[in-house]
């Protein structure tokens, strides 16, 4: 029953789905390209201060003078992400099977990557990341298990890190709140755009979880709110809306169940999860230092990029456009203007100006980070006969939805299963410590009635 269901998930596929899915690839495709071309311009002109072919000679002259060590420390860093990543799932895919490979998880990742680059608020990875999985040998019904589980450990590290970032760095909140964005004749702060990125970073799992265990706001969410936003032409499907909320709630509860079950590794993959956010945020730094933008190396410095990538991550994840293209470049001149300065010789004269570092060093950053990710995991995808264009209509946050849905009930047997199997196991750790007490106290008892206690629930366990 459920392999069927799963080749029913995985192999029909609409052949009007397809043609939708290659339309749309082809349109994501463009926007990310033509958005990007659009913000090295601006970096150009930035350059140049209003000349774009200056700007360009800025630009090209900077790259040649590059410290190599910065440089080759970025691409490093982006290197050691993509494994960390590759380790976290690896470490989840062992959960299920000692057949999962590492080499398999970096693959898995770098298609994951690939997906989220090239879909609407990068909806479209996990899902395609859960189909890899399938192929690579590990159910399908598992493998969304995996994904649910990384999505609830990464929120809650990405929370943790945007809480720290709030409280340490509030005084410069305030500065960039200064900041005004303008683009023809609309203006807008940054302090609306990180608050407004905070809650949503906070507000996806703080709903889940409220939803799970407060019984009011279930309802209110459920029946008031979404009656409210369909009245208000919000909400275009209400019943679909409800569904997928539902389901939604339904397997977070289980999954965050799982991750209880098995606590130690939780912990592990969290550190994982806050070292990679880590690395990810600190590769701003790393640009600007190719340039000698930042001074002498100071842990201070970098902590400070680190917090303020923290911003960064709140602001451009507000707009659902492929890979943040053009939002991520733009809203970067304005995010990292205290910390990137002017070059300076060894007599201390000025030998590339600001703006020029800002400009160098975001198109470095988007190119090591962003461009060079795409092409890698895109040869990637091509090579493990994944065809985006024809694929894209399965990389939706719907699509995943479905996924869960399908596979809830075989999930769920099976946590109850763990849960179960715990219990008992709790109760026979249980049983052996009274034992060892009874027998410390009375020095006499036989052993026997112990033995037969501890061997009743060992028994027990290993029928689970």
């Amino acid at each position: 029953m459920s392999e069927e269901k799963e080749k029913v998930t995985t192999e029909e596929v609409d052949p009007k789905q397809k043609k939708s899915g290659k339309i749309k690839y082809l349109i994501s495709i463009g926007v990310v390209v033509v958005l990007t071309a659009v913000s090295i311009i601006l970096s150009l002109f930035s350059a140049g201060d209003g000349n774009l072919v200056a700007g360009g000679k800025v630009i090209i002259d900077a790259l040649k003078s590059a410290n190599l060590a910065w440089l080759f420390g970025l691409i490093g860093m982006v290197v050691v992400s993509y494994a960390i990543d590759a380790l976290i799932i690896f470490i989840f895919g062992r959960l299920y099977t000692r057949k999962y490979k590492y080499h398999q998880a970096v693959a898995n990742s770098l298609i994951g990557a690939f997906y989220s680059a090239v879909t609407p608020g990068a909806s479209g990875g996990q899902v395609m990341q859960a189909y890899i999985m399938k192929r690579q040998g590990i159910a399908i019904s598992n493998s969304a298990s995996i994904f649910v589980m990384w999505f609830i450990l990464y929120q809650i590290n990405l929370i943790i890190f945007d809480i720290v970032t709030v409280i340490v760095e509030w005084g410069r909140i305030m500065n960039l709140a200064s900041f005004e964005f303008t683009i023809g004749s609309f203006s807008i702060t940054l302090l609306p755009l990180i608050i407004i990125g905070f809650a949503l970073n906070v507000g996806v799992l703080a709903l889940l979880f409220l939803m799970s265990y407060s019984h009011h706001f279930h309802n209110f969410i459920m029946h008031r709110v979404v009656n409210l936003g369909a009245k208000l032409r919000l909400i275009k499907n209400p019943d679909k809306t409800r569904e997928n909320l539902r389901v939604q709630v339904e397997n977070f509860k289980i999954e965050l169940r799982r991750l209880l079950t098995n606590i130690p590794v939780a912990l592990l993959l969290s550190a994982f999860f806050m070292l990679n956010l880590f690395i990810r945020f600190s590769m701003p730094y790393f640009s600007a230092s190719a340039f000698g933008a930042t001074g002498e190396f100071s842990f201070g410095n970098l902590i400070d990029t680190c917090f303020l990538s923290a911003f960064h991550q709140m602001i451009t994840g507000i707009f659902p456009i492929p890979g943040a293209a053009g939002v991520s470049e733009l809203f970067y001149l304005s995010v990292f203007k205290d910390v990137i300065g002017p070059t300076y010789d060894a007599l201390g004269n000025v030998i590339r100006e600001a703006s020029a570092n800002m400009a160098s060093s975001q198109i470095l950053w988007r190119t090591a980070t962003f461009h060079l990710v795409v092409l890698v995991s895109g040869i990637t995808s091509a090579i493990y006969q994944v065809r985006p264009s024809k694929e894209y209509h399965r990389a939706t946050y719907q699509s995943f939805v479905t996924l869960q849905l399908e596979t809830y009930e075989l999930r769920k047997l099976d946590v109850d299963k763990i849960y179960e199997t715990k219990q008992i196991s709790k109760e026979a750790i249980k049983a052996k410590m009274a034992a060892k007490r009874t027998n410390r106290k009375q020095p006499g008892t036989t052993q026997k009635s112990t033995k037969k206690l501890i061997k009743k629930y060992d028994k027990k366990d290993k029928n689970q």
